[in-house]
């Protein structure tokens, strides 16, 4: 306690904090008995449908406090206390659907190492690889959200909006474009500050303009063309993409 502060401040800003602490406890027990109590035919068919026939989890869903939702190889955290979850209980159910497609992704992909590509080749295709398993994560859970009345989420209200839509696809692959274009161009410091282009948090590039490819691949191809894409990976998946003529990009 330093000098300028008196016991009774002091002690209320202690209780405080335990409050605070209290609380977190008491809403993160309580969105994990919500979580128990959701059957899983309601969600995980949505995820299995988004990932190649036949896939089997080895996966362990780790309950925090406080940390972001991940997938960390073929497991899963997630946030019990993520304020989305408390303003509606089903953010929960999404979110745990999307970090999910990761881990259905990372069981037939590496994640790639974002610290140390050489050129702008590997760092485009770094970028592919984030399109390809963000795309995926987005898309998982879209037909339960669109059931359930849920798109108010900004990557769902924007992939709904055409204008904001279109601008984001463009975006993402004028800068993509960019990195294309000089392949064998060394990287240097400052040039790794095109992931935050790409994932920042007001734009959400790469989540937008994946889960739109991704909706294309689907619409020309169908799902289980999509579904193989996973195990053939992000090369595979822009090569299928390409190949279509989507009037959002050309």
């Amino acid at each position: 306690m330093d000098t300028g502060t008196t016991p009774g401040e002091f002690w209320a800003r202690i209780l405080g904090r335990t409050r605070d602490a209290e609380a977190a406890i008491s809403g993160a027990s309580a969105m994990r008995d919500y979580l128990l109590s959701q059957s899983w035919s309601r969600w995980l068919p949505g995820v299995l449908e988004c990932l190649p026939r036949g896939h089997t989890f080895d996966t362990t869903v780790y309950l925090n406090l406080g940390y972001d939702n991940v997938a960390y190889g073929v497991d899963v955290a997630l946030n019990l206390n993520h304020p989305s979850f408390h303003a509606d209980p089903r953010e929960a159910v999404y979110y745990l659907m999307h970090e999910l497609a990761h881990a259905g992704y990372l069981t037939y992909n590496r994640m790639p190492d974002l610290t140390v590509p050489r050129t702008w080749g590997e760092l485009a295709g770094n970028v592919m690889s984030l399109t390809h398993l963000e795309g995926m994560g987005v898309l998982t859970p879209l037909r339960l959200r669109m059931a359930e009345g849920r798109l108010g989420d900004p990557d769902y209200a924007a992939l709904g909006d055409p204008t904001a839509k279109g601008g984001r696809v463009l975006a993402y692959f004028e800068k993509l474009g960019r990195l294309e274009q000089e392949p064998k161009r060394e990287v240097v410091e400052g040039d790794l500050d095109v992931y935050d282009q790409f994932s920042g948090k007001t734009q959400r590039l790469w989540y937008i303009a994946g889960c739109h490819m991704a909706q294309v691949i689907e619409a020309e191809r169908g799902r289980e063309i999509l579904r193989e894409l996973v195990r053939r990976g992000s090369g595979a998946f822009f090569e299928v993409y390409r190949g279509i003529r989507d009037p959002v990009r050309d």
